[in-house]
């Protein structure tokens, strides 16, 4: 199983603030729980995202 976390911090425009987004991608073919199955020939991708430091991502992460 390859499960990665990776960090970027985008910006608007329209915002002067900075945010840093954390991903966590699992490339394989099942979740370690084994929950969940992409199927053969196929991978699992990104897992969850967030808003590091935040409870909530600014609306304007998601236009």
């Amino acid at each position: 199983m390859l499960r990665r976390t990776c960090a970027g911090t985008p910006t608007s425009a329209s915002q002067t603030k900075l945010v840093n987004i954390v991903v966590i991608v699992q490339y394989t073919r099942r979740t370690a729980d084994g929950e969940y199955d992409a199927g053969k020939g196929k991978r699992i991708g990104v897992i969850t995202a967030y808003c590091k430091g935040m409870n909530k991502c600014p609306n304007w992460i998601n236009e």
